[in-house]
């Protein structure tokens, strides 16, 4: 009982650093709107604070499953959050919106780098993975595949995103109006003349999805 209340304080300690991580980075960078009203502004940083719990439990749970610790640890975690976050996200920004503001997307590449290296260092810290005795010596050999089978599973991996992608985002967030001015997009009307007008998605999300 006293572990998991230990386990609970470090999971609100590290969504609070991860929210305060987000709020500087913000800040530095310098794309905050302040054309929100107190309310709107109080509806975000909530939606934040929620993001900031979701994605601290899903990291938690990564850090704690792990065989590596120290600096391999960090490393890794930074990669995940930082590749899944951010950049995973932005190469759609950069393919898409060609009105972006001069300058835009290199900030956006760089808040996320902002966030993801202290709250990484800070999570393996917490989270009590710093030294390497708390790795694992068993051998795993959960990713030890032949070709084929890596083959076989990496497209299905690959077509369950993209019939994800293209069904959840026209939809659900296609059906967003400012969802699809951010994108500068129209509705086409129907479901079958997304596949024929964005074609040319398909390898770059296919790319996404083995990411």
């Amino acid at each position: 009982m006293k572990t998991v209340f230990s386990l609970i304080l470090k999971v609100i300690a590290l969504t609070i650093i991860l929210f305060i991580c987000f709020t500087i980075a913000v800040g530095v960078v310098g794309i905050q709107d302040g054309s929100q009203t107190p309310e709107q502004a109080g509806a975000t940083a909530m939606a934040l604070l929620a993001v900031c719990f979701l994605n601290t439990l899903v990291l938690a749970h990564i850090i704690l499953r792990s065989r590596w610790a120290g600096w391999r640890l960090i490393a890794t975690v930074f990669l995940v959050f930082y590749g899944v976050m951010t950049f995973m996200s932005q190469i759609e920004s950069a393919v898409f919106i060609t009105r972006l503001p001069a300058g835009m997307l290199p900030r956006l590449f760089l808040m996320g780098a902002l966030i993801a290296a202290p709250f990484s260092v800070l999570a393996v810290l917490i989270l009590g993975k710093r030294k390497a005795d708390t790795v694992s010596t068993e051998l795993n050999v959960r990713l030890v595949m032949p070709t084929s089978e890596w083959a076989w599973k990496l497209a299905v991996i690959a077509l369950a995103y993209l019939i994800l992608y293209f069904t959840f985002g026209y939809f659900i967030a296609w059906r967003n109006p400012a969802v699809r001015e951010y994108y500068g997009g129209i509705d086409e009307g129907s479901f079958g003349a997304v596949p024929r007008n964005t074609f040319w998605l398909i390898p770059l999300q296919i790319l996404r999805a083995i990411l």
